[in-house]
């Protein structure tokens, strides 16, 4: 609308008055195109750099996110397990203060480096086999689902425990005999509770996440079970119980 006003004003009385003043008429309707530009165009560069600065952030996130669950999975696997073991075995440590276990220290550093080893060791298996049992049964079914549960449960379930026992006592500097001894003892224990609470953990994971978010999701469930099994592992004889 306003700009229609300008080019009536400049064709009906500013064009006329510059014309008896001997002003050329090109240089008239070259002023006037210019000035017709400046004001279509000033509010559309405006709103176009609103909409790059809003859509770049958006951009950048979504880079992020394609990388951290796409071209880099492996290492966000690997990465998830440590750390969400960290922080599954300081909540651990938390309950052991309180509840007052004999050398018990609220945050001990050493132990929480050898459970973020652990815990990342597991993530290269949970990673390729995850994606294994994807390739030969892709359809999210009830039957396909079952199944997978089942190798999880007989095959991923003990790998898991044996690396993370294995791991953490080498890393305490424990002799394999110890460690034997230690698996002789708490093993069965912690796998019969496994056996409790992660089928249904996993169905969901099997019967409706995409594949790669199922090993962070595991992460995240395993970083409460870890608080059991972390506490397990460093419970002494002469402890009190839960």
């Amino acid at each position: 609308m306003f700009t229609r006003t300008l080019q009536r004003f400049g064709s009906s009385v500013a064009i006329p008055l510059l014309k008896n003043k001997g002003v050329k008429p090109s240089l008239l309707y070259r002023h006037q195109l210019l000035k017709t530009t400046i004001v279509k165009r000033e509010p559309n560069q405006k709103n176009n750099r609103n909409i790059n600065g809003s859509s770049g952030s958006a951009c950048y996130l979504r880079i992020f996110w394609n990388n951290v669950f796409g071209k880099y999975l492996l290492f966000t696997n690997i990465a998830g397990s440590g750390l969400l073991m960290v922080v599954g075995d300081v909540m651990a440590q938390e309950i052991e203060f309180r509840k007052g276990v004999p050398n018990s220290k609220r945050y001990d550093l050493e132990r929480m480096g050898r459970m973020f080893v652990a815990g990342a060791l597991m993530g290269p298996l949970h990673h390729y086999v995850y994606n294994w049992m994807e390739k030969i049964m892709p359809i999210p079914n009830l039957r396909n689902t079952i199944r997978k549960i089942l190798i999880d449960q007989i095959f991923m379930s003990p790998a898991c425990l044996l690396i993370f026992f294995y791991s953490a006592c080498l890393l305490e500097r424990k002799t394999v005999a110890e460690t034997n001894a230690e698996l002789k003892e708490k093993f069965l224990y912690i796998y019969l509770i496994d056996w409790l609470l992660w089928p249904g953990a996993q169905y969901v994971n099997f019967r409706y996440l995409d594949i790669k978010y199922r090993v962070t999701y595991v992460n995240v469930c395993t970083a409460l079970y870890d608080v059991f099994i972390s506490y397990v592992k460093h419970l002494n004889k002469d402890a009190p119980t839960l």
